[in-house]
């Protein structure tokens, strides 16, 4: 049992009921209120900042507020700077992200279990909105559609909380992470499925290795699994081994030559182009880049490896209320907010990293844990915001503080 806090630990049947409460608060996430950034469960939050005020605090579980507080002052100066409305989801989501932590902080105290427990309500908030609401590309009555821009991610997160909780050992989670890794390819969604995968062969690994090995050549195996993830798999979805979508994706991408780093992605160019021309207050919002931008982020896209044929303009010119037009909470925070506003995301990433390294002292949870770790490192690096990612985000910066306190003694 983890948690902090009081002398005395709480009795079983009082541990559950404050899992069960806190899974029902962040299921308040469904209701959205305003766009990505506001659900009920950020009024929820805001309840909880007068408790936040008065507890007590450590330097690390600050951090994050003051690189959020930058974040949200540089986005406010670009904004105003660049004629983009306040309220930019963008612009918005530092602040977001600071209102759920204070909020989480109160609402868990702090314990891993009740963290998890909020991971799992708002996983189950996740797939309530996409179900019951959605987007439009969650809209189109195809299942592939709604698990790949919508539920995946909260579905896996529901399912490693309920394994948890009804004590399944990490091998047998490890084991289903690896089906679900594997039924998601079959659903063209590469990403989703590459996390649940890498985090299966780090369960294994561990549970394989144990103390014999060290952690460092733990994960140049696993690093050698994604090389070969990423050598293989592509080949055998050209065969059709994963279904038709994935087999015409693939297709798709290799005959435009993009360069593998990228991950399929085509936003790069024109963000670190957007980042060279105005690297301190950055453009308010990727919807005010120049012709002349684009023109130089083609010249950099096509000394990247680009082909000089690739249809740019109908990749990076998209609708003027489309926020995630860069791909990238990193590079985006940067290009949009400033030098300031990139400072969260690389704290968050250092975070993602943190705790998947460490994810085997989260015991139990850790199945769980490294799952969410795993794929908010890749979201920060290759993934806008999306829906409920924010508080996911919140929830990363109280475990990685855990683990200052586990070193301190005071995380039983």
């Amino acid at each position: 049992m983890y948690a902090t806090g009081a002398a005395a630990e709480p009795r079983g049947d009082t541990l559950l009921a404050g899992q069960v409460a806190v899974l029902l608060v962040g299921a308040t996430s469904a209701v959205q209120i305003g766009n990505i950034t506001v659900t009920l469960l950020s009024v929820v939050c805001l309840l909880c900042v007068p408790g936040f005020l008065l507890m007590t605090h450590r330097g690390i579980e600050l951090l994050p507020l003051v690189f959020a507080t930058l974040g949200w002052l540089s986005f406010l100066a670009s904004c105003l700077l660049n004629n983009v409305s306040l309220l930019w989801p963008n612009a918005v989501a530092p602040a977001a992200f600071s209102l759920y932590l204070m909020g989480f902080t109160v609402l868990t105290d702090r314990s891993v279990d009740r963290v998890a427990a909020m991971l799992a309500g708002i996983g189950v908030g996740t797939v309530g909105f996409f179900v019951l609401e959605g987007i439009e590309l969650t809209r189109t009555g195809d299942f592939g559609d709604l698990w790949k821009y919508g539920i995946a991610h909260g579905v896996t997160i529901v399912l490693l909380f309920a394994l948890t909780t009804a004590r399944v050992s990490a091998v047998a989670q490890a084991g289903v992470l690896a089906v679900v890794g594997v039924g998601t390819l079959a659903l063209n969604f590469r990403a989703h499925a590459l996390v649940c995968l890498v985090a299966s062969v780090i369960l294994v690994i561990h549970r394989l290795a144990g103390a014999r090995i060290g952690r460092a050549w733990q994960f140049a195996g696993v690093a050698l699994f994604a090389l070969l993830f990423s050598y293989v798999m592509p080949l055998l979805a050209r065969a059709g081994v994963f279904g038709a979508d994935l087999q015409r994706k693939i297709v798709e991408q290799q005959s435009t030559q993009l360069p593998a780093l990228l991950a399929g992605r085509t936003e790069p160019p024109m963000t670190l182009t957007a980042i060279s021309e105005r690297p301190l207050l950055g453009w308010g919002s990727a919807m005010n880049l120049t012709p002349d931008v684009y023109a130089q982020a083609e010249h950099l896209a096509i000394r990247m490896g680009f082909p000089p044929t690739f249809p740019f303009e109908l990749y990076w010119r998209l609708p003027a209320s489309d926020y995630s037009a860069i791909h990238s909470i990193l590079l985006g925070s940067w290009a949009e907010g400033g030098v300031l506003a990139v400072l969260l995301p690389t704290w968050l990433l250092v975070m993602c990293v943190g705790v998947v390294w460490h994810n085997a002292r989260f015991g139990r949870w850790a199945p769980l844990v490294l799952t969410v770790a795993l794929q908010g490192a890749w979201d920060l690096l290759y993934s806008p915001w999306t829906y409920n990612m924010i508080p996911e985000f919140a929830c990363l910066a109280l475990l990685f503080a855990a683990l200052g306190r586990r070193r301190e003694g005071s995380w039983r």
